[in-house]
């Protein structure tokens, strides 16, 4: 039996900011079955740092008309993240191109976690098997009653875009108001296409976990550099995955903010707050920007 939460996570687990804890939160792993997402079911989309109406519109092959039209009130000039938005169905005519079928990856169960607000942080991990890096990866989480009706889909995404072989990252959304008495929650895999990306341009040299608040709390530090001369991008996003079991049960993203140059070691440092349960393993991955 677990002991009880001492200190809650942020509400984001994907900022690096220092946010004042919560206050304590029961965990809960929801059973799973065999992914389905019936067609006709719109999906929701949460905006992501760097999200803009167009880019989604492009992402779920709609028209920029269609996802404002779906989201009467939206700001068009101002999205904020962790907005909602609802995205409609593509139209069905002969100008719409066919969705190309993401590459298979291995994925584990889902396992959601519920915050004291009353939403839900839910995650699945993947693993890229295949001999190739892949991008653009997202999921959907379907949550169904216990007759299995199809209650609501939520589109989820990884907190880094490119993933490499042998890798594995959680897949993660938040459900700001999820479907009350416990449904049942699958995932399943909606898009993996390959990258223009042969290695990582960011090596991570050393680091440290110490573990606090019986181990519902780690703090990690260490340094990383660029290995490559002739680099893209100004930024390295470190993500570090706490695991229980595991099962994932905390995600939190540092972002450099430091001008970067080549075979130059770097500090960082940051927090992953468990979303329950105690954590028994870390992991890291990074990416540049």
């Amino acid at each position: 039996m677990q002991s009880t939460l001492t200190l809650a996570p942020p509400e984001n687990p994907y900022r690096s900011a220092t946010r004042t804890p919560e206050p304590p939160t029961p965990t809960v792993v929801l059973p799973t079955a065999e992914a389905l997402i019936p067609t006709p079911t719109p999906f929701k989309h949460v905006v992501q740092p760097g999200d803009t109406l167009y880019g989604i519109a492009i992402h779920y092959n709609i028209s920029l008309d269609q996802l404002v039209l779906a989201n009467p009130g939206i700001d068009t000039n101002l999205l904020s993240v962790g907005t909602e938005l609802v995205i409609p169905r593509p139209e069905e005519d002969e100008l719409s191109p066919p969705t190309p079928t993401p590459y298979p990856l291995d994925q584990k169960e889902p396992v959601c976690y519920p915050t004291e607000d009353g939403g839900l942080w839910c995650y699945s991990m993947v693993a890229n098997n295949q001999d190739m890096p892949l991008e653009n990866i997202s999921m959907a989480f379907n949550f169904y009653s216990d007759d299995q009706e199809l209650i609501e889909s939520i589109i989820a995404f990884p907190p880094l875009n490119t993933l490499f072989p042998g890798q594995s990252i959680p897949v993660g959304a938040f459900i700001e108001n999820p479907p009350s008495n416990q449904p049942r929650v699958t995932g399943s895999l909606l898009t993996a296409f390959p990258a223009d990306l042969d290695l990582s341009s960011v090596a991570i040299i050393d680091y440290s976990v110490e573990y606090s608040q019986e181990n519902r709390i780690t703090a990690i530090s260490g340094t990383f550099q660029i290995t490559e001369a002739d680099f893209a991008g100004d930024q390295v996003w470190i993500v570090g995955v706490a695991f229980s079991d595991g099962a994932p049960a905390g995600v939190r993203k540092w972002i450099s903010t430091e001008d970067l140059e080549p075979d130059t070691p770097y500090s960082f440092d940051f927090k992953i707050y468990s979303l329950g349960p105690r954590i028994d393993q870390v992991s890291l991955l990074t990416e540049m920007h």
